[in-house]
């Protein structure tokens, strides 16, 4: 058994096209076709990062591609997952890979992984300025790019994967934020449910 790599067809729009690495031009960062940064957000805690435009970006413009840095791991195959991939099988490794993974709405047998890729720092906001086709409103350079976390899929599997390693759902954390138009960090210590609760 293993995980599959750009075998679904997940089609959500343009930002979840599968297309092949070697054929995209990322202009700073991996899966991202516009220029971005990834900083800091101390306010967030300590190392907890986001993903900011260093150029204007245009209303209506796809911002991130699907590419073979996604991990596609079938919900039965996910604690063998997250084993092999915290290296020192630490607790909070295998948090940290949860809390930025994702399920799709329209696949909600698989999760997906993208610990390479740096859309993985892509926070949530309740008022987003970025969704499945692009960009909502034109983004100006020095913002923080973010995505509402309730676009994603819910299935119980990954409620309970996420309930036994103590991390908010994105369908928790979009709710406890959906009155806060602040972003909420995908790596973020508030993203336990010890802290959170």
């Amino acid at each position: 058994k293993g995980h599959k790599n750009n075998k679904n067809k997940n089609n959500m729009g343009s930002l979840f096209d599968k297309g092949e690495e070697e054929n995209q031009v990322f202009p700073t960062e991996p899966a991202y076709i516009v220029p971005v940064e990834v900083k800091r957000i101390p306010q967030l805690g300590p190392d907890q990062y986001g993903v900011f435009a260093t150029a204007d970006i245009p209303q209506h413009t796809k911002t991130w591609v699907w590419t073979n840095r996604v991990e596609e791991i079938p919900h039965e195959e996910l604690e063998e997952y997250l084993e092999r991939k915290a290296a020192t099988s630490a607790f909070k490794a295998k948090q940290i890979l949860l809390r930025q993974g994702f399920v799709l709405p329209n696949n909600t047998n698989i999760f997906n992984s993208n610990p390479t890729d740096a859309g993985r720092f892509t926070n949530h906001s309740s008022d987003p300025n970025c969704g499945p086709n692009g960009t909502l409103r034109d983004i100006k350079a020095g913002e923080e790019l973010t995505m509402d976390y309730a676009f994603h899929g819910n299935p119980v599997w990954y409620q309970d994967i996420c309930k036994k390693y103590g991390v908010l759902t994105e369908a928790q954390i979009a709710k406890m934020y959906s009155t806060n138009t602040d972003s909420m960090g995908a790596d973020s210590d508030v993203a336990t449910t010890e802290i959170a609760s």
